[in-house]
């Protein structure tokens, strides 16, 4: 892992940062080996410091010990662990779910359903004193047999949105649309990533899209403060969608990432133009912006959003001494 930057975008805003470390409560972080919750524990391990190991209860698919940038060690559960544990109500950051790249595995949905499950009868159990579940731009309409990650997630939200509600447990749901940031984890999957990476090696962007791609990213770091200051002033807002501080089609986003990172225009490399309707996923813009104003959160533009990727990608392969190897085409 790259070393912590403060200028990253992954640091507690200040009255995040007070607020937990006022409390006493414990913290946990399930899918602590996904990008979601390698940020988290990045961003929870800058405030608490030598208090971490003993406030955050990580849970990944099977135990494990995961190394921080700071270079402490975390200890992660594997699920199954949730049933026997009992600690005073913790805030959650429920971040376990099998992703959209393994939705064509057999038992992808009684998995999903089965993490879903055991963290539901802890928090029958055991109580918390705050919920954060992100959920995704996917779930909006999706129908099981066509879309099981969205599908799922629309499931998800649901079962702990009642659930939180019934026993009083404060909680926020957010739709993520796009990340960027740190810890970013699928090269090959995210669009930004690949762009990053071609962007960085000096090579033509590669693009897949032979129609218009409109994406609008909103920065991991901002999405974390922002549930977490909902978390500790225990409000809920009711669900919200990301979206960033603008909307563009892929082909600008490749302009905009190499004049940032390379101060030319790039080359790029993209099927022939066809007729199709556009690929917009792009969240809720003002909803967005107006779930930071509540608690005095700035945004970080795509400019910033861009720098931090890149910093972190490059980071990773000096840490990892693989370079900058080719993540394919980008949408």
């Amino acid at each position: 892992m790259p070393p912590a930057a403060e200028a990253d975008g992954l640091s507690c805003a200040p009255a995040v940062r007070a607020g937990l470390a006022r409390g006493t409560w414990p913290i946990i972080v399930t899918g602590a080996t996904g990008w979601l919750g390698q940020a988290a524990l990045d961003m929870l391990d800058r405030t608490l410091g030598e208090a971490t190991a003993a406030r955050v209860i990580a849970f990944a698919a099977s135990p494990r010990s995961i190394r921080l940038p700071s270079g402490r060690l975390v200890a992660a559960q594997g699920y199954a662990a949730l049933d026997t544990l009992t600690c005073a109500p913790p805030l959650i950051l429920h971040f376990a779910f099998r992703t959209r790249g393994h939705a064509a595995e057999p038992g992808y949905v009684e998995t999903n359903r089965a993490i879903a499950a055991t963290m539901a009868r802890f928090l029958r159990r055991n109580g918390a004193t705050g919920f954060f579940l992100p959920s995704s731009g996917a779930a909006q309409g999706a129908g099981l047999a066509t879309n099981p990650y969205g599908a799922l997630k629309a499931e998800d939200e649901a079962r702990f949105g009642h659930l939180a509600d019934t026993l009083g447990v404060p909680k926020t749901i957010i739709r993520i649309f796009n990340l960027a940031g740190p810890h970013i984890n699928n090269m090959a999957g995210y669009a930004l990533a690949s762009i990053i990476l071609d962007c960085l090696a000096g090579r033509p962007i590669h693009l897949r899209a032979a129609h218009p791609v409109w994406r609008s990213y909103a920065h991991i770091g901002d999405l974390l403060n922002i549930a977490l200051a909902n978390l500790l002033a225990r409000r809920d807002p009711g669900m919200f969608d990301t979206a960033g501080t603008a909307a563009l089609e892929i082909g600008a986003l490749a302009q905009t990432a190499a004049r940032l990172l390379t101060g030319r225009d790039p080359e790029i490399i993209r099927p022939a133009w066809e007729t199709g309707p556009p690929d917009r996923y792009i969240g809720d813009a003002a909803g967005y912006a107006a779930a930071a104003a509540r608690h005095g959160l700035t945004l970080r533009t795509l400019d910033q959003q861009i720098l931090d990727t890149a910093a972190y990608l490059r980071g990773v392969a000096g840490t990892t001494g693989g370079g900058l190897a080719p993540a394919g085409p980008a949408l």
